[in-house]
């Protein structure tokens, strides 16, 4: 059997289909990605948790295998010619680029577990800017510890019409909203992992629209000819709406930038493991300072619009640093209970989009 590929979309193909391979796998063939020739050629990779299907049309071939997914995205990716040649000898591979040869290994495809790709249950669509937006604005929220798995992820729910994505580590929350059309109602948490290999897809890929597919405990991501398939984590995501203060006692209105900047500043004089700086409140001035026992201290004053009480709380810079990074408004808004309550940060006209951060006691 031989068939003839373009390098360029054979690699393009390769880097999505090795994010799902598994790094630490139960079998060895899960090693591999598996080529299946049926209506064009379908190659397939998954960790069993995570799985990226991709498709390219107009091959024509009547045999199925499973190659190394480093060995064979290394060698595509190394080639010196645009077209590259094919052929199957028993159970090797040979591969012709210009003067360049490689013969390897591959393995029988019924070894590969068979992936079940959603095709019925809720469907609906998503502009590619508004997923990505949606994921990105929380997912650096999320916890990183792994084995905390209601928490390693970004939970995300579809209300009437709005969909939700929604990320915590138990220090702080950051929510998000975006309008679609439908009237059913889900809601599914999805590994960090999963997200972070989606959000690299969504920023490479120029396709405008994405199809969603929930059904049997998974969701499935078609961008045409290539599908992200996740498997819905099993793990009770906690009552997110919990923390989320119903009124505030003091309102502030600050530049996105300045604020950032001082931030930044008087983070200097902290201590790995132990951040903490200070924000104070009075009058329409903002002092934000801090102070180490080995290294000194740090102040900043910035001009602010503030309605309601005086207030002295403390926080990690880190995560106030990290709203503000995801924020492209001028103008934000933070919003404060009391010194012991979190802080809400989001901005005066933007709706659906939010950060909650627990101080630190002082």
């Amino acid at each position: 059997m031989e068939f003839t590929l373009d390098r360029e979309v054979l690699s393009s193909h390769l880097d999505s289909l090795s994010r799902a391979v598994a790094s630490r796998p139960i079998r060895p063939v899960l090693n591999g990605i598996n080529f299946d020739f049926k209506d064009g050629l379908t190659m397939t990779a998954t960790d069993m948790e995570f799985t990226v299907r991709s498709r390219i049309p107009d091959v024509s071939g009547e045999k199925s295998f499973v190659v190394d997914a480093k060995t064979i995205t290394e060698i595509v990716k190394s080639l010196p010619d645009r077209e590259v040649k094919f052929s199957i000898d028993g159970q090797k591979l040979d591969i012709l680029s210009g003067k360049s040869k490689f013969q390897i290994f591959i393995q029988d495809s019924s070894e590969f577990p068979e992936v079940r790709i959603p095709t019925d249950g809720i469907q609906f669509d998503m502009k590619r800017t508004q997923l990505y937006s949606m994921l990105e604005r929380v997912s650096f929220s999320a916890a990183n510890d792994e084995n905390m798995k209601n928490l390693n992820g970004v939970y995300v729910e579809v209300e009437n019409g709005i969909s939700r994505s929604v990320a915590v580590d138990g220090f702080r929350m950051a929510l998000s909203e975006e309008k679609i059309d439908g009237t059913f109602n889900i809601n599914f948490l999805l590994s960090l992992r999963a997200i972070k290999e989606l959000l690299r897809a969504l920023s490479s890929t120029e396709i405008e629209k994405i199809n969603l597919k929930f059904e049997n405990k998974q969701i499935a991501f078609d961008f045409g000819n290539t599908v992200f398939v996740c498997k819905i984590v099993d793990a009770e995501f906690p009552n997110y709406k919990r923390v989320i203060p119903e009124e505030f006692k003091t309102r502030v209105v600050v530049d996105r930038n300045m604020l950032r900047s001082a931030v930044r500043r008087v983070s200097i004089l902290t201590r790995a493991g132990s951040e903490t700086i200070k924000i104070s409140l009075e009058g329409e001035k903002m002092k934000v300072s801090s102070r180490s026992a080995d290294l000194g201290e740090a102040e900043e004053t910035i001009d602010v619009q503030v309605e309601g009480e005086p207030l002295v709380i403390a926080f990690n810079p880190n995560f106030i640093l990290d709203a503000l990074n995801h924020m492209e408004e001028e103008k934000i808004q933070l919003s404060f209970v009391d010194s012991n309550k979190p802080l809400m940060i989001d901005t005066i006209d933007l709706k659906g989009y939010f950060f909650i951060i627990m101080p630190v006691r002082l």
